[in-house]
């Protein structure tokens, strides 16, 4: 038997015993059934209709695995629309990448582990990339599923009742983050990079969220906050708040953000001695307590070098012109120094 996705009303089992007659039987048993408790896992990514972005799963099994050899079967909500890819898989705190298998518009994702044992009450995370669907998923019916099989492929845990994201459409891109050191406990330079394209009224947003990874701390100098090539409107006096592991910007309700424009949100942070397991950073958009934009980054590691230039005094890292022509501009200047290197000395002989 297959346990439902919810504990169901009434919740017993019965047994009948029937003789001659098949109307009435002769002995009748009922019994209280056990509830249906799904391990702990949460949801979190883009929540944007038809963008095609990561979305990480944050489980911690109720049982060990029997075996290292583990497979991870992601279900979509049912007949909603939904595609998950391969490409771009995060392994996080899994490390190593897996065997991985995807299929088709509404089809479940298989990522095979040779080697990851889980420990019980232990948290995971991983990500993979998800294309959201054009229209707005079904409420009753939108959850996602997260099933964890062993090597003979029998379910030992899983959750069916993870709740998805209300889909909207919010004219913000979210394009990538850069760092200037991954070491562990120095003051870093971090920047992220949105997109509006185009104008925001005033008052659909209130604030702009960026929360990171558990053990980074942001830097109490709020000096150190910049919004380059161009100023997001920010409430004069109170323009940024740092609240433990989140740093929020403060909108100023009375003016529009502008469209069409690259906005790179550059701060100050300590790294941690150990990155965690869910090494992910959360950007949200907020009109008060309502999330109306979300989006989630892989976090860097030890070693990991930025694809951003931070270095550089305007630390624009992308063109206003379009996602296709972003490059990091360390890479660009480079190349058009060693170009006009190579035209002056034409010139010279």
């Amino acid at each position: 038997a297959y346990n439902p996705r919810i504990t169901p009303q009434p919740n017993y089992w019965s047994t009948a015993v029937f003789t001659d007659d098949p109307n009435q039987y002769v002995r009748y048993s009922s019994e209280l059934s056990y509830e249906i408790i799904g391990m702990p896992v949460l949801f979190k990514g883009n929540n944007q209709l038809g963008e095609s972005a990561s979305g990480f799963f944050t489980f911690s099994p109720v049982r060990p695995s029997p075996s290292p050899l583990i497979y991870l079967v992601i279900t979509p909500p049912p007949n909603a629309g939904f595609r998950l890819f391969c490409t771009g898989f995060s392994p996080l705190g899994f490390v190593r990448m897996p065997q991985c298998k995807s299929g088709g518009v509404n089809e479940e994702l298989e990522v095979k582990f040779d080697n990851a044992t889980l420990l019980a009450g232990s948290a995971y995370t991983f990500g993979v990339t998800i294309y959201n669907p054009g229209g707005a998923p079904n409420p009753s019916t939108n959850y996602w599923g997260l099933a964890i099989r062993d090597y003979n492929y029998d379910a030992f845990d899983s959750n069916l009742n993870i709740p998805g994201l209300d889909l909207g459409t919010v004219p913000i891109r979210c394009y990538g983050i850069g760092w200037t050191s991954a070491a562990p406990r120095v003051l870093a330079s971090v920047m992220i990079q949105i997109r509006v394209l185009h104008e925001i009224a005033p008052g659909t947003l209130t604030t702009i969220s960026i929360r990171a990874p558990e053990g980074i701390m942001f830097s109490e100098d709020l000096s150190a906050i910049r919004i380059l090539p161009q100023p997001l409107p920010m409430v004069e006096g109170n323009k940024a708040t740092i609240a433990g592991d989140t740093l929020i910007l403060n909108l100023d309700g009375n003016l529009p953000i502008k469209g069409n424009l690259v906005y790179n949100i550059r701060f100050e942070v300590i790294n941690p001695v150990v990155y965690p397991h869910d090494n992910t950073w959360s950007i949200l958009a907020k009109k008060n307590i309502d999330i109306e934009f979300s989006h989630v980054l892989t976090g860097y590691v030890f070693g990991q070098v930025s694809p951003f230039d931070l270095t550089l005094g305007s630390s624009r890292v992308g063109s206003s012109a379009g996602p296709s022509q972003r490059f990091p501009l360390g890479a660009a200047s480079a190349r058009l120094v060693l170009a006009l290197l190579v035209l002056l000395a034409l010139a010279v002989q």
